[in-house]
């Protein structure tokens, strides 16, 4: 597993390689750290930054390669991914408000919508990663994330949390327990669903001390992020797709884009590879 963990000169610049290099480890990793800064005069903190994160890494015992470039971020990620191969590219936002909005546009979307390898957005300050939500589609295209959040969790020893979202309730289902019956219902159905997602708790189970399957019914966009703020998890893993031109293009529309955008936590956008 090779991840490249970029960080740009910037105010989320420690909360990004804190987080990444949490990933790093739960996956052990060889880790390229990539400083991205504008400025010349303003290289020393960030050079002191990598060095320690370089060492924090390299004492878990992993294998560490640091860089330091000046420039435009977005042309500089772009040409380190194609000069090298990479599994996992991290990525985090600029400290600027108003320069956040663009960044995530340009450079992230960008990265999860062309890159060869899976893509790390993380947002917001998480000090730890406890746990996982793992988003399933009921399909055979939603093993990848599936595999990739449950090996990310154990490697963590985090909480992994599987969701399904399928479409609304009636007006009568709105309580708890209703939920929770229509989801044993689900399970013991004997649909391709029900199997997918049968599938999916076991490879997480096997995977994880600590784990469970929840379903949700709504906006399948709305809900993701719900749970997520509401079980308070560290990461959210989705899953992408490959057109038929070769271009990755996320499931079900503009999900992924919409989550990623929305999202006040890190996203993990895992694509298929050849």
């Amino acid at each position: 597993m090779h991840m490249l963990i970029c960080t740009i000169g910037s105010k989320q610049r420690k909360s990004t390689l804190q987080f990444a290099q949490e990933v790093a480890r739960a996956l052990s990793a060889e880790v390229t750290l990539l400083g991205i800064n504008r400025r010349k005069a303003s290289t020393e903190p960030l050079e002191q930054l990598l060095d320690k994160a370089a060492v924090e890494l390299a004492e878990a015992g992993l294998t560490v390669q640091v860089k330091l470039e000046l420039g435009n971020p977005e042309d500089i990620v772009i040409a380190e991914m194609a000069a090298a191969t990479y599994d996992l590219v991290a990525l985090g936002a600029l400290g600027k408000q108003r320069s956040q909005h663009r960044f995530l546009s340009s450079v992230a979307m960008r990265i999860v919508e062309h890159a060869t390898s899976s893509v790390l957005i993380v947002k917001g300050s998480r000090p730890s990663l406890s746990r996982v939500l793992i988003c399933a589609s009921g399909t055979e295209q939603g093993h990848l994330p599936v595999w990739a959040g449950a090996a990310l969790a154990c490697g963590a020893e985090a909480q992994a949390t599987v969701l399904h979202v399928i479409d609304a309730l009636p007006s009568m289902y709105t309580g708890l327990e209703q939920m929770e019956e229509t989801l044993a219902e689900l399970l013991q159905s004997d649909t391709d669903k029900s199997r997918e997602l049968k599938w999916a708790a076991q490879v997480v189970k096997a995977e994880c001390e600590v784990s469970e399957l929840k379903l949700r019914r709504g906006i399948v966009a709305d809900e993701v992020l719900r749970e997520g703020m509401l079980g308070d998890h560290d990461l959210i893993v989705l899953g992408s797709s490959r057109s038929s031109g070769g271009i990755v293009r996320v499931l079900l529309g503009d999900l992924t884009r919409e989550i990623v955008t929305r999202a006040s936590r890190p996203v993990l956008v895992v694509r298929p590879s050849d």
